[in-house]
């Protein structure tokens, strides 16, 4: 704030500028002992102003007072996600990071000096962002304002915790935007029978009745390769996926121990297996030396991997084709979880099958499988104490 800056009245070091309102504090010099003014100003009304004045008070006389930074938001989210947080994250989540923090964080909170951030600039993120629309007409979801809220607290505890910039944490003060968890409506075992009956003549067959038979992700069965089947079951270990533009393999799968899982298969899968094989050695033998040797059980007619978007391209194509409601690839992995938990599988044995950390998230994923068992609950037990007579 500059010294041709007008100040109304200044009451017990708050001021209205006629803007904003401010406060100012007295900064010890720790070489002559004395004071100087410091203004601190940008404050939403005089009540916030007062409040960061006391906390301002308070951590001068505790000697952890930090003196705001010219630094924006935006300039430390970059070097917080690109020079500290990257080395934890996998390169597809540094990509998700990436593209939220370019798209939705700076243009909503990067111009703001990061020792001005205050819990309403983020409050007002929450409903700005909330409110969009994506190119296609669509209302963003709630959920990407979650994913952008729960990064800037992460990146901010950093600013307060380690590079101690900041005194308090104003993404803690302000709770995440709601979301309305979106209940898994996958195909019923006829819409899936129907589905294969269409399919079984496309070359990618397998993919969608190992999809299903498995509950194994689209990324982790692109990465699988022959050598992960061992005749009677799938050991998951790997995933492919987009991290921005490229395709990564990670050495690591999402949950189960040690980042993999073994799937057991059954006699029929084992059978569709080996011919699967069989239909793409025939491949190799047309392509000739055209063909690139890859290991991978899912490739192109040449041998390549298969492009990461094309398993969900044909499963819409052959969807339309079957005549089924449209749902999406991802919903035969919740078709494979909500049929085995409906047939009276343990938690814990379809949380491992599907690579969940914890039982208690496949357990919050699928609750409406487990009201639909309780609905029933009572009848059982009744139905149980009269054939005991």
């Amino acid at each position: 704030m500059t010294s041709k800056t007008k100040r109304k009245t200044v009451k017990d070091g708050i001021a209205f500028t006629g803007k904003s309102w401010s406060y100012v504090l007295r900064i010890p010099n720790n070489e002559t002992g004395k004071t100087s003014p410091k203004w601190v100003g940008g404050f939403d009304s005089e009540e916030s102003a007062l409040l960061a004045r006391d906390e301002a008070r308070v951590a001068l006389r505790r000697r952890t007072y930090v003196p705001p930074s010219e630094r924006t938001v935006g300039e430390f989210l970059l070097t917080w996600l690109h020079d500290v947080h990257k080395q934890q994250l996998k390169a597809t989540s540094f990509s998700s990071y990436e593209k939220i923090v370019r798209l939705h964080l700076i243009p909503g909170l990067g111009s703001i000096r990061l020792s001005d951030l205050k819990p309403s600039d983020i409050q007002r993120f929450y409903s700005e962002t909330v409110s969009k629309t994506k190119s296609n007409g669509e209302q963003l979801q709630p959920r990407t304002a979650q994913f952008a809220g729960a990064i800037l607290k992460k990146a901010i505890k950093y600013a307060v915790e380690v590079e101690g910039v900041l005194m308090v944490n104003p993404a803690s003060r302000v709770p995440l935007p709601k979301t309305n968890p979106e209940i898994p409506a996958p195909w019923t075992f006829s819409e899936l029978n129907t589905f294969l009956n269409v399919a079984s003549d496309h070359r990618l067959f397998f993919f969608f009745r190992l999809s299903a038979y498995t509950g194994a992700r689209r990324g982790e069965l692109l990465a699988l390769r022959w050598t992960d089947f061992d005749g009677k079951a799938i050991t998951i270990n790997k995933n492919r996926g987009l991290a921005g533009n490229v395709v990564v393999e990670q050495n690591t799968t999402k949950g189960g121990k040690g980042g993999q899982r073994r799937v057991a298969l059954d006699p029929e899968t084992v059978e569709l297996f080996s011919g699967h094989r069989k239909r793409q050695l025939e491949e190799r033998l047309l392509m000739g030396s055209s063909w690139t040797e890859t290991g991978y059980v899912f490739v192109r007619e040449d041998g390549l991997p298969i492009d990461t978007g094309t398993p969900t391209h044909v499963f819409h194509k052959l969807t339309k084709k079957a005549g089924l409601r449209l749902t999406r690839l991802h919903d035969l992995r919740h078709l494979h979880a909500t049929e085995l938990l409906r047939l009276g599988e343990p938690l814990h044995v379809v949380s491992d099958r599907l690579g969940h950390k914890d039982p208690m998230v496949t357990a919050t994923i699928y609750a409406h499988v487990s009201n639909e068992q309780g609905e029933s609950a009572s009848l059982t037990f009744a139905n149980g104490s009269r054939n005991a007579l």
